[in-house]
């Protein structure tokens, strides 16, 4: 072997430590107990940062700002869509680009934990509502005019789409995990590979591919790809605990959060990175659609923390 080819096996090898981009902090806020962070979405150019029991935190590009009391926040690029409670039950607004316009549910005793927009008229929402027989499982779907009441093969923890044809909803209750796939017209399930796991967060890049994200235990976490045909569990490159969120990072690949850890899939390829505050916990993660760009949120006792990838300034 010739030492020019010594130094580009090196270089090759070598290259992504080197020119690997990290996270940096882009918020700092007072610690927060009473009002722990619950989910961070981000629009074409808008980022929003979820607290339970407070307002939400809205960042326009420029500036912060503060933005009614949503649970819940989901979407993608101008198709953003919020949750709250309303005196006629759960309301759902939909983004303008300079506010929301309500499209109530008119679901009283309800609650949504699980949302994914599939299309400017596709949405999904499932969640909980109270009824004289007690606590039932529910779902609803917006057909770009009104909310109907529609039904999932099972409870639906987690949600994940590329399109109207391309919809995953996960059911994943005490180490027993289902993936249904919604075609357009039909559900189709499955059953999670390699035993009792735990998923909780699903990431779909294409109708050929998809990632799941959980643990097998606390300590010990996994990954799921779909290949277009069926489910398998990946080897994993580096010693990791449990995921807890997932993202497309907008190149074929997907951020991963792991208490505070980013980890980065990409063709093959594991990178996995400390928190730039890795004595907080990460909460959420979030993808700007058509860009490289990424968010995340991270909660400790010295406070709470948007992060951004690349830096960002602000």
């Amino acid at each position: 072997m010739t030492s020019l080819t010594i130094f580009a096996v090196l270089l090759t090898l070598l290259s992504p430590q080197v020119k690997a981009t990290k996270w940096r902090v882009f918020r700092v806020m007072p610690p927060a107990a009473s009002t722990p962070l619950e989910g961070v979405s981000a629009g074409a150019s808008d980022l929003w940062v979820v607290r339970a029991g407070a307002t939400a935190l809205h960042w326009d590009g420029r500036v912060w700002g503060e933005d009614g009391e949503p649970y819940l926040i989901v979407g993608r690029g101008r198709e953003m869509w919020r949750f709250a409670d309303g005196s006629a039950g759960v309301v759902a607004g939909r983004w303008t680009g300079q506010g929301w316009t309500d499209q109530p549910l008119g679901a009283l005793d309800a609650h949504v934990t699980e949302a994914v927009v599939a299309g400017p008229a596709d949405v999904w929402a499932s969640g909980l509502q109270w009824t004289d027989a007690g606590m039932r499982d529910v779902s609803w779907r917006w057909n770009g005019r009104v909310w109907r009441k529609v039904t999932t093969p099972r409870p639906v923890t987690a949600y994940a789409a590329t399109g109207p044809s391309d919809v995953w909803a996960v059911s994943s209750i005490d180490r027993v995990t289902h993936f249904q796939h919604w075609d357009g017209s039909k559900w189709t399930a499955t059953v999670a590979p390699g035993g009792p796991i735990e998923i909780n967060d699903i990431v779909a890049l294409s109708p050929a591919e998809a990632y799941a994200v959980g643990s097998v235990t606390k300590a010990e976490g996994v990954v799921l790809r779909w290949n277009g045909s069926s489910w398998s569990r990946m080897g994993r490159r580096v010693a990791s605990g449990a995921y807890t969120h997932a993202a497309a990072d907008g190149a074929g690949g997907v951020w991963m959060a792991e208490r505070d850890y980013l980890v980065h899939l990409r063709n093959g390829r594991w990178m996995r990175q400390l928190s730039p505050v890795p004595q907080a916990e990460l909460k959420g993660i979030a993808h700007v659609a058509g860009t490289g760009r990424m968010w995340a949120i991270a909660e400790g006792a010295a406070g709470q923390y948007v992060l951004s990838y690349p830096r960002t300034g602000g």
